[in-house]
């Protein structure tokens, strides 16, 4: 029958069914220097595999470590860090240990930092990061096996939310499919046409809708014409970009729920997410996040710095000390009065190559460029912007092109007060020094060479070098 469970399968199994219990309320249970010290149990365990790597036991001998020194995350400044290049340079074979490729998955990043990555993930990684994020789920009060959820995500062949069910929980719950299912998932492909977005969502009818940014907030457009009528969420959370604070007020409104962001990327999985009181918890019992700066030195909380990540479970492809998603991030002090007891991250600001560097060499984050247009949609109580974009051609020049949409091009304000509007508060927000013009055009600029991207912001000053 196929409800028999294969002896083979028992301890993965065992492995799901334990780490699931222990890690949904270790949050709320554990004081936080409990989760510290699960945290450094894992980690010692994960550089023990590590130095089996080819790429960590080079790195490691340049370094001068001896993993036998290692207390913990005490001693992590100890350790190099980890380039996006150097998991390209020494792929395949030396970013995972011997005889471990074929119990792996590769899986791809999106390539939107311009340099796509693939690494290794093995199943059990797959599956600890999908329990992480019913974790995440159940703190919003959403039953990952029985509410019905829209995901909206790249799920392409080879990447993380792709691998997660067809490599992870697939053929993990096929043998109990009989309790488990995954039915209740709605998988939806986040470059689809917009309105067929709308209509596979409306149909679906999800209680919750997890997905990027834009479609999220064209799902808010489209239900304000009208479409979409079925789409009533009881929460929605945004993943995998910047979802300014204008916008998301506007999508809470629309749907009349409540909008949380979480952080998580496909080579790392889910390292934050937003609780009620506006704070983000990272998921101190599995991985350890560090603000540093282009020397890896670590940044005082509160400081912005590049963000640098270690992934303590699973084994495939480890990361200690990687700054390969490219993000800005700045940490807090303190804690949370949820009774989360977490590290807190203070802000994502978004991604070193959407950073716009002025002439005093001052860095200025995607951030806060993304929440400028929403500011003044809000003020002059309009949604004319469709989509916008910020090129920086120049330390002393940058263009800001908009699309007006058609509906509300002919509504008051008029479409030359709003883009006059809108280019005195991008002035306002970059300073005196560079020529700032916002026009209206018919279509965004692609990335170069590739023209499937059409990113938010459009660096051609490389700002790695004022950090």
């Amino acid at each position: 029958m196929d409800t028999i469970i294969q002896p083979s399968l028992f301890p993965m199994l065992l492995k799901m069914a334990s780490n699931y219990l222990a890690d949904q309320e270790r949050l709320k249970r554990y004081s936080f220097d409990k989760i510290k010290k699960v945290r450094d149990k894992n980690f010692l365990n994960l550089l023990k595999y590590a130095k089996t790597v080819p790429l960590y036991t080079k790195k490691f001998a340049e370094a001068g470590i001896d993993i036998k020194d290692i207390k913990g995350f005490s001693d992590i400044e100890k350790f190099p860090i980890i380039h996006r290049d150097d998991l390209i340079a020494h792929f395949p074979s030396g970013i995972i240990a011997p005889g471990m490729k074929d119990k792996s998955i590769m899986v791809s990043t999106s390539g939107s930092t311009r340099n796509p990555v693939t690494l290794y993930l093995d199943q059990f990684t797959l599956l600890k990061a999908l329990i992480v994020y019913a974790r995440e789920l159940k703190n919003y009060g959403i039953r990952w096996n029985k509410a019905r959820i829209s995901l909206i995500a790249n799920f392409y062949s080879s990447t993380a939310p792709t691998q997660y069910f067809a490599s992870g929980a697939s053929p993990a719950f096929k043998p109990v499919g009989f309790a488990f299912s995954t039915n209740n998932i709605q998988q939806v492909n986040c470059d689809d046409e917009l309105s067929s977005i709308v209509n596979d969502v409306d149909k679906f009818k999800p209680e919750c809708i997890m997905g990027f940014p834009g479609p999220i907030r064209h799902l808010a457009l489209y239900r304000e014409k009208g479409y979409g009528q079925n789409i009533n969420p009881k929460c929605i959370i945004s993943s995998g970009g910047i979802l300014d604070k204008f916008e998301k007020k506007h999508i809470a409104e629309v749907f009349n729920t409540k909008v949380y962001d979480i952080y998580s990327a496909n080579e790392v999985g889910p390292v934050s997410f937003e609780c009620d009181e506006g704070n983000y918890h990272i998921h101190s019992d599995i991985v350890n996040v560090e603000a540093i700066d282009s020397k890896g030195n670590l940044k005082e909380k509160g400081k912005e710095g590049i963000l640098a990540i270690t992934r303590t479970y699973g084994r495939g492809t480890p990361l200690i000390r990687y700054t390969g998603m490219g993000d800005i991030i700045s940490l807090k002090e303190g804690e949370c009065s949820c009774g989360l007891h977490t590290e807190l991250m203070e802000a994502v600001h978004g991604r070193v190559k959407e950073s716009i560097v002025l002439p005093s060499g001052k860095v200025i984050y995607p951030r806060a460029l993304l929440d400028v247009p929403g500011s003044v949609m809000r003020n002059l109580k309009t949604n004319k912007i469709h989509m916008n974009q910020v090129i920086q051609e120049s330390l002393t020049k940058i263009d800001v092109l908009v699309i007006i949409d058609e509906e509300n091009r002919d509504k008051e304000p008029s479409t030359e007060q709003f883009l006059q509007a809108l280019e005195n508060k991008y002035k306002e927000i970059i300073g005196d020094g560079v020529d700032v013009n916002v026009k209206e055009v018919k279509e965004l600029q692609s990335e170069k060479d590739r023209p499937d991207s059409k990113p938010g912001v459009i660096s051609k000053v490389d700002a790695n070098k004022y950090l």
